[in-house]
């Protein structure tokens, strides 16, 4: 009886570690604006009128990915965000973007700024970012 208590103590404990270590962070997870600090707030209301791609980055803090999409002129395709993943592998942080574009300037999907908290920066050394498939580069990383 005492060995049949034993292994199921065992088989929880191994149970409960491994629950335990898989639970880890996102490496992109998509942010409201309230929830930034004020650093990052004014780092975006200074990209007001701009589309691009940015990285707000401050030493040994969080950093952010910012998607712009807020100009377009008359007649021209609005783009939006399609989907966004991501993944860590040999210190890289890959980022993949699919962007689409409509002439439907009341479409649901159509948003100015999308935000994503980034992974731990001590995981990664280097951001690779792909949209729709090519190689992209941020337009601004500021702090």
């Amino acid at each position: 009886m005492q060995r049949v208590r034993n292994f199921i103590f065992s088989f929880i404990l191994v149970a409960v570690g491994l629950v335990g270590c898989s639970h880890a962070s996102p490496v992109i997870k998509e942010v409201k604006i309230q929830e930034l600090n004020n650093e990052v707030k004014l780092f975006i209301s200074n990209l007001e009128n701009e589309n691009g791609l940015y990285l707000y980055s401050s030493a040994g803090k969080t950093q952010y990915l910012v998607v712009k999409h807020s100009s377009v002129r008359q007649g021209e395709e609005a783009t939006f965000l399609q989907s966004i993943k991501a993944q860590i592998q040999d210190q890289i942080l890959t980022i993949n973007m699919e962007e689409r574009s409509t002439n439907d300037y009341q479409d649901k999907r159509l948003e100015a700024t999308r935000i994503y908290r980034l992974g731990s920066a001590d995981e990664y050394g280097t951001i690779q970012i792909s949209n729709n498939g090519k190689e992209e580069s941020f337009d601004i990383v500021g702090s």
